[in-house]
Order: structure tokens, then C-alpha cells, then sequence
């Protein structure tokens, strides 16, 4: 099976739709990681946001190479969990102080996918 896709069509970037997912979405935690997500009313697609918070990681390579590292997670393990077609908006939040390995973020990841694969079916 392909890699899930991570790219500009599906990258969520409006203030006013993220701001929208804080405010009437769900939240599932894992050990680095918080995803919050909301079915979309515009779109028909699957979209994501990453981000990593200031306060927590000041460099702004930290940052980049944190979301980059979240991005492959999400691309190498999204396709056993999500549908590219699914109506809904998400976004990865690492808050978690320290920098961590790529493994450990990829097991947080999939352990959020799996969590919001099952909530949304049931």
C-alpha cells in the first residue's frame, strides 16, 4: 500500500478553521502528543495541521525538525488508519519539553491514529 499522502492539498492552514478545532472539537492525548480534530462542514477531504508551541522548544530548527519528524510518522502510518476521503480537520500539537526520537514520536502517533480510527467509527 502507497504511503499516506502529507502534502499542500491536505495541509490545514486557515486560522479561522484550526481556530474552529480548538473550539468545537474533540482531543485525544498520548504521551507527546494531542491530536484535535472536527468534522469539516467545507471540505470532503482529510486535512492536518502540526505544530509545535514556543514556549516549550525556543529554536525554530527544534520546532521544524519536530513537525517534520510528526509529518513522517503520519505518512508512513496513516493509510492503516485514516481514509483520505474522511471529512475531517486535524491537528497534531506536540507539547511534550523535551525533544524526542523519531520512534517514540512515531509510536504516540500511531496510538492517537488508533484512538481517533475507533472514535470515529463507534
Amino acid at each position: 500500500m502507497p504511503p499516506f499522502s502529507v502534502n499542500k492539498n491536505n495541509s490545514l492552514k486557515s486560522t479561522s478553521e484550526i481556530d474552529a478545532v480548538f473550539k468545537e472539537g474533540s482531543k485525544l492525548s498520548s504521551k507527546l502528543i494531542s491530536l484535535y480534530y472536527v468534522e469539516s462542514e467545507k471540505e470532503n477531504h482529510l486535512r492536518i495541521a502540526f505544530s509545535v508551541g514556543k514556549k516549550t522548544h525556543a529554536l525554530a530548527t527544534t520546532r521544524n525538525k519536530l513537525k517534520r519528524l510528526m509529518k513522517e510518522a503520519l505518512r508512513l502510518n496513516g493509510h492503516e488508519y485514516l481514509n483520505q476521503k474522511l471529512p475531517y480537520n486535524l491537528v497534531f500539537i506536540y507539547f511534550s519539553s523535551k525533544e524526542e526520537s523519531f520512534k517514540s514520536i512515531e509510536e504516540s502517533i500511531k496510538s492517537l491514529l488508533l484512538s481517533f480510527k475507533n472514535k470515529k467509527l463507534s
